[in-house]
């Protein structure tokens, strides 16, 4: 008889992520997640470590991050608008000026259907990273204040499950304590960003580090990391290639959720518009040319001016359209404008 095998970690639909987001809160809170986070802490992993006793450490960073996954709004990046996403964030420069008017909401955690990250641990297995929080932070003070990113991977039940059967565990019982024991998810890395921090550092001291409240910390992977997150806050503004819709919670789960002292806000789903393509511009173009797939046309990123006398800047996208029937398959091309200076007349 062939071993069972594990499956491999499969997305939630959206109106599934406030359950996994109220398991992963719970979960922060438990022995194990306090025994793993302080052995990570101690063997020097992550970018933010806390300086002192690794217990002491672990026990705030767990508390500070289920104060964030409590108050966060949920948001879900489908796998049609994923590329789009990962195509715009390849053109953001490495300019991290951004703002709280920036985000999507103060507090939040996104969800992607594909993974906005790879790449490969030590043991040569591939790690996606699916889905980022974020929010204030009461571990780093400083008056200008910033925001604190956490990243998180799909657990590899698969692995945990083997170590479990290397000790002679039934695969029965090894496949229950290992999702007894772990979340959906499991937390990789984190960044930290002041606001309008214009330049990056990546720590290097093991054990922990001085935060320069002025740049934003990372590891030379997360600022890769950053730039879609970043991407996908962007793609949350109305545009002509995101269809942004709420998928609010049932009545029975927003009471329970309520009671846990959870936000209680709608899903805020993103995906690829499906509305009708304009018909085109000039009437020399053709018009029965059958076309199978769909595409971006010259979808653009700038850095808008906006608010009082035209002195604040967001990123915007702007312009495009999406050529190709509303269902078929999305196609993104090598090409994206970026425009970083204000249009004419809005300085």
């Amino acid at each position: 008889m062939a071993e069972h095998t594990e499956p491999a970690w499969r997305p939630p639909e959206p109106r599934e992520l406030p359950a996994l987001r109220e398991h992963l809160a719970g979960y922060l809170t438990t022995s194990v997640a306090h025994l793993f986070t302080s052995a990570m802490v101690r063997e020097g992993r992550g970018t933010l470590r806390p300086i002192g006793d690794p217990d002491v450490g672990a026990e705030l960073m767990l508390a500070d991050e289920y104060q964030r996954l409590q108050q966060a709004r949920l948001f879900y990046v489908t796998s049609d608008i994923t590329p789009l996403v990962h195509h715009a964030a390849r053109n953001l420069r490495d300019r991290w000026d951004i703002e709280p008017q920036d985000l999507p909401a103060p507090t939040g955690f996104m969800l992607f259907a594909e993974p906005l990250a790879t790449y490969a641990r030590e043991d040569g297995k591939d790690v996606a990273i699916v889905a980022v929080s974020w929010g204030e932070t009461s571990l780093i003070s400083h008056p200008d204040g910033g925001l604190w990113l956490t990243f998180w991977s799909a657990t590899d039940f698969a692995t945990v499950v083997a170590k479990f059967r290397a000790l002679g565990v039934s695969t029965t019982e090894a496949t229950r304590l290992a999702h007894a024991q772990n979340a959906e998810l499991t937390w990789d890395n984190e960044i930290y960003m002041p606001w309008g921090a214009t330049q990056a550092v990546v720590p290097d001291e093991p054990g922990g580090r001085a935060l320069d409240p002025t740049r934003v910390a990372a590891a030379k992977t997360t600022i890769d990391w950053l730039r879609v997150v970043h991407a996908g806050w962007i793609f949350c503004q109305p545009n002509g290639f995101t269809e942004v819709t709420d998928e609010h919670l049932p009545k029975t789960l927003r009471k329970r959720s309520a009671r846990a002292g959870h936000s209680t806000d709608p899903v805020r789903v993103l995906s690829v518009s499906r509305k009708a393509p304009p018909r085109p511009a000039r009437a020399y173009e053709p018009t029965g040319r059958t076309v199978g797939v769909r595409f971006p046309v010259a979808p653009f990123l700038r850095r808008q001016a906006y608010g009082p006398n035209h002195s604040l800047r967001r990123w915007k996208v702007v312009s495009g359209h999406w050529r190709g029937p509303a269902d078929a398959p999305v196609r993104i091309g090598k090409k994206v404008n970026l425009i970083d200076a204000p249009p004419p007349g809005h300085d």
